[in-house]
């Protein structure tokens, strides 16, 4: 089994594939890269053989996001598993802070490990956004203390809010034996997923350095959710969950103002 693995769930053909992978490729700390797509192309299968990286097809004939992440990390077969979205620059030292980091606190304990990152918006860094800062004012728990494994503290950092970029998350298979993204969610499941883990016992560990970048263009599978109306309608739903309907209509509003930095 490998220690850490880089596996990209590709959807279609992305043309920032190519970059994503080269930013793995320049990594410090060296892991295995690996590709699970449930629609494969010859775009990307030439890709993978350009690079020799594994290619894993799903031909269950189920497509959703939740279908293709809970796939590629069947096929990570690692220790620490990073879903890497495919349009995203990861920073040459990611995998080594991640894995320094998981190390150097107790292990056993750790679920999550995640980092601070930037918006990458028509090839350039977008230096301050209204998103960036609610989140940011989300994670304040960390502050005094990079590992969080009280409940309490850890379900706070998720109910105002999803602050933990999901790109950045590194997943300790460790811990998470079972672990599985759900599928009734088409967006939002990243955040119910954290928040099921905020239940259980266990740390969320945050680095608070911007070692990716992610990519905000008007192909992206977040900027289409966000034109139809689902990641609206799936917060919601969440913040009914945490908070009950009356509360979950006035934090749903505040806390969308923040996605007009997501539509370009």
């Amino acid at each position: 089994m490998e220690e850490h693995t880089f596996v990209i769930p590709v959807y279609k053909e992305s043309p920032y594939l190519e970059a994503c992978i080269k930013s793995l490729i320049r990594q410090t700390a060296k892991s295995k890269i690996v590709i699970a797509t449930s629609t494969p192309t010859t775009f990307s299968q030439n890709i993978a053989a350009k690079y020799n990286i594994p290619y894993y097809v799903n031909n269950s004939g189920q497509t959703s996001i939740a279908t293709d992440w809970n796939f590629a990390l069947e096929n990570a077969n690692a220790r620490l598993v990073t879903i890497t979205h495919q349009d995203d620059i990861y920073e040459p030292t990611y995998a080594e802070e991640v894995s320094r980091v998981i190390s150097s606190n107790c292990r056993k304990q750790i679920q999550i490990a995640f980092t601070n990152y930037t918006d990458l918006v028509n090839g350039q860094i977008r230096k301050t956004s209204l998103n960036a800062f609610v989140k940011q004012s989300l994670l304040w728990p960390f502050a005094f203390n990079n590992a969080i494994s009280n409940y309490f503290f850890k379900k706070l950092v998720l109910r105002f809010g999803d602050p933990i970029c999901c790109p950045s998350v590194t997943l300790n298979m460790e811990v998470l034996s079972g672990f599985s993204f759900p599928a009734d969610y088409q967006c939002a499941l990243d955040w119910f997923a954290w928040y099921q883990l905020a239940l259980q016992p266990g740390a969320f560990v945050y680095i608070n350095k911007k070692l990716m970048q992610h990519r905000i263009h008007p192909g992206s599978e977040t900027t289409n959710q966000l034109m139809n109306g689902i990641r609206q309608q799936e917060e919601l739903r969440l913040f009914e969950l945490m908070w009950g309907k009356r509360m979950a209509k006035l934090i749903a509003k505040l806390y969308t103002l923040g996605h007009k930095d997501n539509l370009i």
